[in-house]
């Protein structure tokens, strides 16, 4: 907008004037508006739906722009100068005397007025002084007795603590868009499902306590409800099965492989507090990922109250509360100078009381320290760290909380193998000592045997890193087999090719034989929109793929899943499994750290069926150890669920993720049926 102004202020000159007289120039005088019509125009104003800021100005409109619970009481209010000249155990004893009283009326103010006006100053003044709910972890494993003076700004003045990462810029750019995804699924399945922003809830029976979902939610048969949406930065295109092995992933997966939420995650603190601060029945917590094509992956827990967990908490936050934060408030101690004297030389008086009892007694660290010793009651505090300060030579700058030293990374071991060779990978460089190298397992690999992430694009090493990786290359090149072949499988809508492959290789096991040749039959089935693949037709596709790609194992016939006769699986494979007597799954292992599994089904169910674990079970035996739904494209009528399977399957073979891949269907079919002719079976 201003690049424009300023071009049209630079070309004035192009603008057509016409030269007025001074008579014609003279404005029209406009007699002054009555006292009477004034009022009549704000009054009309007033009615506005957006209220016309002028009006603030207007002495009978002015109050409508105040918020109403500004005059409500917050914790700030109980500073008072007094408090600034006080010592530490004086403090702490005024600090157990603070009394906080809230109406639900008040309470329900400023939950309405922090909804249009949330992160303004408004939300943070109610804020201040308060422990919210994304610090209920950390506010409660902290021992009073040493306090984290950094969590004690960030409750005490939140507003000058705001973080502003690359992590919180990309949570907050796609929380909208993750609310809005899950939202359709949730109408989906449930009745007159329900979304409404909310705003600051304060505690009712523990008023020091906040919290501020990031939504309330409701429908006919679940109730009432509030949510919390976390978007992870380091989810990369929507691998969630890589962000659970991360240390710090909020996620893990339970018994059937299902991804669930931590419980010492700070998070299940967070959704807890809200809970119970909020007063709902539930807390749907989702965790969305964005991939490259920008389609969103969700996961989503409904959490219940957890009784036991907040009767845990609730104790210490107070006691946090009173002994670390309320210090704050009232007398600034943590943010008022202090200057240490000499230690005295005082043979029976110690601590703030300087009184000598029989009590235990705790020693300052700090070998300057004016007291050095110090009563337990007088902190307020029963238990201590090895390395404690007391309250007056913990403010000092040499002594503030230690952290303990980065962990020296991990030095990267380049086998001697790659180390004895003149080049490697693409880049054709000799290997180096601290080189990070992931090793191509094709025996004849000619292009360098060892590659460089950086040169592959690659942040970690692939999951298969250490068992059946390939190379670009001879990823490709294992496709072919040495044979000049066309492939087209494609991320957009084009269409989905089997490829003709001749080939002298052994013929494969009985497990893997095909179950009759195709008939027009089978063949007018596979045409019909409405046709239900068989076993036969399903084995005779899986024939096709592991002739494409012979490394990749499974492809054995789907009429053994019934009687669990599958051979156990060592390595990375494909297989189409019959499940519930007329539905098509594929099932690999391709691309997954050893035990686990992903499931493609084109009718993606939120709940892995019992049937699916068992035919796991007997894919991978005792090494099974998860099963993971990947979000696929989905069919749009009850007999395409074959066809998508064989796509599925396809996708994997040719290198592609089938969750990037968009699949026109109404040109499936007449592809799959387009090979009846091929003799792939020389």
């Amino acid at each position: 907008m201003k690049a424009d102004l300023d071009e049209k202020i630079s070309n004035i000159s192009d603008f057509p004037f016409t030269n007025l007289s001074p008579q014609q120039a003279a404005t029209k005088k406009i007699p002054e508006p009555t006292e009477a019509e004034m009022d009549a125009f704000y009054a009309e104003l007033s009615k506005c739906d957006i209220k016309p800021i002028a009006l603030s100005l207007i002495p009978e409109y002015a109050d409508s722009f105040v918020l109403k619970s500004r005059t409500i009481p917050t914790i700030f209010d109980n500073f008072n100068r007094k408090y600034l000249d006080l010592s530490y155990p004086e403090l702490v004893k005024v600090c157990q005397e603070v009394k906080i009283e809230l109406s639900k009326e008040q309470i329900a103010q400023v939950e309405r007025d922090t909804i249009s006006q949330a992160k303004g100053n408004n939300f943070f003044k109610h804020r201040a002084g308060r422990i919210g709910a994304s610090q209920s972890k950390a506010a409660s494993h902290s021992n009073p007795a040493l306090p984290s003076n950094s969590l004690i700004q960030s409750i005490c003045y939140p507003e000058l603590n705001k973080l502003n990462t690359d992590a919180i810029r990309h949570g907050c750019k796609h929380e909208q868009d993750a609310i809005d995804a899950y939202e359709k699924i949730m109408n989906e399945k449930h009745v007159n499902f329900r979304i409404v922003r909310c705003g600051l809830f304060i505690n009712k029976q523990y008023p020091w306590l906040h919290a501020s979902p990031d939504f309330l939610c409701s429908c006919d048969c679940c109730g009432e409800g509030c949510g919390e949406v976390k978007c992870p930065y380091c989810i990369e295109n929507c691998d969630f099965e890589s962000y659970v092995l991360k240390p710090s992933s909020c996620l893990e997966n339970d018994s059937t492989g299902s991804f669930i939420i931590k419980k010492n995650h700070q998070y299940y603190y967070q959704c807890q507090q809200q809970i119970f601060t909020v007063e709902r029945q539930y807390c749907d917590f989702v965790v969305c990922a964005f991939g490259h094509d920008g389609m969103a992956a969700l996961v989503h827990q409904r959490l219940l109250p957890d009784t036991d967990h907040w009767k845990t908490v609730v104790p210490k936050l107070t006691n946090f509360w009173r002994i670390c934060v309320l210090p704050e408030v009232l007398g600034r101690w943590y943010t008022r100078r202090h200057d240490v004297k000499p230690a005295e030389s005082i043979s029976v008086s110690v601590c703030y009381c300087r009184t000598a009892t029989m009590e235990d007694t705790v020693t300052c660290s700090n070998p300057k320290c004016q007291i050095v010793k110090f009563h337990y009651s007088c902190l307020g505090i029963v238990s201590i760290p090895k390395l404690w300060y007391c309250p007056t030579c913990r403010t000092l700058p040499e002594f503030k909380r230690i952290y303990k030293g980065d962990k020296t990374a991990k030095k990267s071991i380049t086998p001697q193998e790659a180390l004895n060779l003149n080049f490697i990978c693409l880049c054709k460089q000799k290997a180096n000592k601290t080189d990070r190298l992931v090793q191509c397992h094709n025996s004849s690999c000619q292009n360098g045997k060892f590659f460089h992430l950086a040169c592959l694009n690659l942040k970690r090493m692939p999951n298969n890193s250490k068992t059946t990786w390939l190379c670009p290359t001879c990823k490709k090149g294992t496709a072919r087999n040495g044979q000049v072949l066309t492939s087209n499988c494609s991320i957009s809508t084009d269409d989905i090719e089997f490829v003709k492959k001749v080939t002298n290789k052994t013929p494969a096991t009985n497990k893997c034989k095909s179950l009759g040749k195709l008939t027009q039959f089978e063949f007018d089935i596979i045409a019909s929109p409405n046709g239900w693949l068989d076993c036969t037709i399903i084995q005779e596709a899986q024939i096709l793929l592991k002739i494409i790609n012979p490394n990749i194992e499974g492809f054995q016939r789907p009429t053994l899943g019934p009687v669990k006769q599958f051979d156990v699986m060592t390595a990375e494979f494909i297989q189409l499994l019959h499940v519930n007597g007329n539905h098509w799954v594929c099932m690999t292992a391709i691309g997954c750290p050893p035990g686990d599994v992903n499931l493609l089904d084109s009718l993606m169910k939120s709940v892995i069926p019992q049937e699916i674990q068992e035919l796991a079970e007997n894919l991978l035996g005792p090494n099974l150890n998860s099963i993971t739904s990947i979000p696929v494209q989905q069919q749009t009528n009850l007999s395409d669920c074959g066809v998508f399977a064989i796509a599925f399957a396809t996708c994997l073979v040719f290198g592609q993720h089938p969750s990037q891949v968009t699949f026109d269907i109404p040109r499936m079919r007449p592809h799959l049926i387009s090979y009846k002719d091929y003799d792939y079976t020389e």
